[in-house]
């Protein structure tokens, strides 16, 4: 925002509410209604500050930072965190029951152990199927599930959080050659993003959906993803767990699958 504001004539800006700390905090212009009005004065001392406090040259494009990482940020000045990138953007994280297979060679972690590896790096691993958990607890859990699955050595994929993105487990998944089996909590925002899935061939869920989500469903997992119900529609056998939804008005957490031992199959699309 500094950098914009003193590499234009334009004198007047936009109010918002970090011009507003730049005028209380700095004393860099000032705020007349919905403008925040730079003199070239004021200019001039952005010029200073930003070249002896930030260690930024003033003619630096203000996009400079976009697609960098915090080290490379540091050639650019002092605050490292001015970073385009996120520190762990790109990055997944995998873990495998049966050992991580990359060619001939397996790798076997510690107990409730993942691996946090680049996505490009990930695509070396080589699995019969790649299982896609939702949430984190049931990504470390993943063996205290009752999962029926006839594959023998499913890779287990986290769908990402605000650490591990979700749009790089996305890119991962396009660029595997194995098949995709979604594990979702059993309600329709999960739902609908599984349906979403790259090389989805189904969904891990209750043997009996209706009758689990009649015992243990959450009322709210139903209420609070109305807009989300709405949009989804799901084929094959998965259609029955859309219906089990509606009938039931409920959903259930995929953490309550691994406590109550309910017995998950997979339900093809």
């Amino acid at each position: 925002m500094l950098l914009r504001a003193c590499q234009t004539d334009t004198g007047r800006r936009p109010y918002s509410k970090t011009a507003q700390r730049l005028v209380d905090s700095l004393g860099f212009g000032r705020v007349v209604g919905k403008h925040w009005l730079v003199t070239d004065a004021d200019r001039d001392r952005i010029r200073a500050y930003l070249q002896r406090v930030e260690n930024i040259d003033a003619t630096t494009p203000p996009d400079a930072w976009l697609g960098r990482n915090r080290i490379e940020a540091t050639q650019l000045g002092r605050n490292e965190k001015l970073a385009g990138r996120r520190p762990r953007e790109g990055r997944i994280a995998l873990r495998a029951p049966a050992g991580l297979k990359q060619g001939v060679s397996s790798v076997h972690l510690p107990a409730k152990a993942f691996l946090d590896i680049p996505v490009d790096a990930a695509v070396d691993f080589r699995h019969d199927v790649i299982v896609l958990a939702e949430n984190f607890e049931a990504f470390i859990h993943f063996e205290d599930a009752r999962i029926d699955l006839s594959f023998s050595q499913p890779l287990v994929a986290f769908r990402g959080d605000g650490i591990n993105m979700a749009d790089a487990v996305l890119e991962f998944l396009r660029n595997s050659q194995a098949p995709v089996i979604a594990w979702p909590d059993l309600d329709p925002a999960g739902l609908l993003f599984s349906a979403g899935l790259p090389k989805l061939i189904g969904i891990l869920a209750p043997t009996d959906p209706e009758e689990c989500l009649s015992k243990h469903g959450r009322d709210d997992l139903y209420l609070n993803q109305l807009q989300q119900l709405d949009a989804m529609h799901l084929h094959g056998k998965s259609f029955a767990l859309e219906q089990a939804i509606r009938n039931q008005r409920k959903g259930i957490d995929q953490e309550r699958m691994i406590a109550e031992r309910m017995p998950l199959i997979l339900w093809t699309t």
